[in-house]
């Protein structure tokens, strides 16, 4: 009845929004770009061969502690311990920017971008801890040292990379490594030549190791990247290694990384940590971070303190990579650090935390409960991880990978990693016994792996 009264106007709206909803039922197809429509980069190609091998077996290894039921000592994140103080700092630097009772603000950009550099009291702060904490006090050169906020260490060792490197350059380091060191020479186009460590010899370095590799290079070493206290192999330089691997650097006229984020977390009162800068103040840049030195993982803070000349140059690409650091976040660190340097005594060094004596303790209880499951330790001075050896594990053929697979999915139900990420994919003499067990965890939670370990061996 209606419809007889319909008019022309109101028909054709009729018939449109049928058209729509017509249009809206069907099924939309959105085409799916494959890698073939498009052309990676080379550098895109290269990460994703290298992904395909220790990458993804960090991947699969790492799934299996998220599983229930685990308990992941195997990556290297402490779950105790954060620093109070920065924490305090940080929530009271958030605040500035809200008004007072008064009606004024204290500080309206507070959270707001920092200066690239990172802020005054921050840079501040980490020359007065290499100056503080120093034990060769004459090493410390304010005029010819400078300090860079890095969003992360690992930020920070990029960015001395892109300031050093050319393609084709070499960098040298001793092996194993933090993977990191890999991806960063990778991305420079430049060739990561590793120096081999003994477990047997307590992973030390020598002289002759050192020439040995660099006999081998190709002559374009602008780059050694020294560790210490070691990831992953719980080793601190001695006076006489760090004296070699300067002679090493002047003689090849080498610029020196001190990646050195676990000078705090030492065991031996024997073998306290030791600074490369002091015995190559000239040629190094040393690399830290809050997220080992304050258990702050998760602020992504960290720092590289060396000669300006090369850290005006690292800044130019820090901008160009996270441009600043967080504000708040570098509030709280700084205070942290002036409060360290407040309780450190001229010329006594670094000095171990409060939490080495828990990582400690945690490497001896774990070490104990390996040992009795007919692992091999090689006992830590230091650092958050200790390593150990499957060669004698029958049930797996002494292959650190399915050892890691098996411990995760069996009885013990612990996860730990594989030593194969932490080497040069392409070398054919890397050891396939090797395990890193992380320390850095509450008490519980190691002495609960321990016995599982313990009762459940494979």
């Amino acid at each position: 009845m209606h419809s007889l009264h319909t008019t022309k106007p109101q028909l054709i709206l009729a018939q449109e929004r049928q058209k729509q909803t017509s249009r809206r039922s069907k099924t939309i197809v959105v085409p799916v770009m494959s890698n073939d429509t498009v052309e990676l980069s080379s550098l895109a190609t290269a990460f994703s061969r290298q992904q395909s091998g220790p990458g993804a077996l960090w991947a699969e290894i790492t799934a299996l502690s998220r599983q229930e039921g685990v308990i992941d000592i195997g990556q290297g994140y402490p779950d105790f311990g954060s620093n109070a103080i920065a924490k305090q700092s940080a929530k009271r630097a958030i605040s500035m920017d809200e008004k007072t009772i008064s009606g004024d603000v204290p500080d309206a950009r507070a959270n707001q971008y920092a200066p690239i550099p990172g802020t005054a009291d921050m840079l501040d702060a980490v020359k007065r801890y290499y100056r503080d904490t120093a034990r060769n006090v004459s090493s410390v050169d304010e005029s010819r040292d400078s300090s860079l906020v890095t969003t992360s260490a690992t930020e920070g060792l990029y960015v001395v990379f892109r300031a050093l490197l050319n393609k084709g350059d070499e960098v040298m380091t001793l092996s194993p490594f933090f993977p990191w060191y890999l991806a960063h020479a990778t991305v420079t186009e430049c060739t990561l030549l590793g120096v081999p460590l003994n477990p047997e010899d307590g992973f030390a370095v020598t002289e002759e190791m050192l020439e040995r590799a660099y006999a081998k290079s190709n002559k374009r070493v602008k780059i050694f990247v020294h560790c210490s206290p070691h990831n992953p192999t719980g080793h601190c330089a001695s006076e006489e290694e760090l004296e070699i691997i300067a002679r090493f650097c002047r003689n090849h006229k080498i610029v020196a990384i001190a990646d050195e984020v676990y000078e705090r977390s030492t065991f031996l009162e024997s073998k306290p940590h030791l600074r490369l800068r002091e015995y190559l103040p000239e040629r190094t840049v040393t690399v830290g971070t809050s997220s080992k030195l304050m258990n702050l993982s998760g602020w992504r803070v960290g720092w590289i303190y060396g000669p300006k000349v090369i850290v005006d140059a690292c800044n130019t690409f820090h901008s160009y990579a996270s441009f600043s650091t967080p504000t708040p976040l570098q509030a709280g660190v700084a205070d942290a650090l002036n409060d360290i340097c407040d309780r450190a005594k001229p010329g006594e060094g670094v000095t171990p935390d409060e939490n080495a004596q828990i990582l400690a303790s945690n490497a001896q209880i774990l070490a104990s409960a390996l040992t009795a499951s007919g692992l091999k330790v090689y006992p830590p001075e230091g650092g958050f991880f200790l390593v150990a050896s499957v060669k004698n594990i029958k049930s797996v053929d002494g292959d650190a990978i399915q050892y890691c697979k098996n411990l995760a999915r069996r009885g013990a139900k612990v996860s730990a990693v594989p030593m194969t990420p932490f080497y040069d994919p392409s070398s054919p003499e890397n050891p396939t016994d090797l395990v890193r067990f992380a320390i850095c965890k509450k008490r519980e939670t190691i002495a609960e792996a321990a016995r599982r370990i313990r009762e459940n061996p494979l």
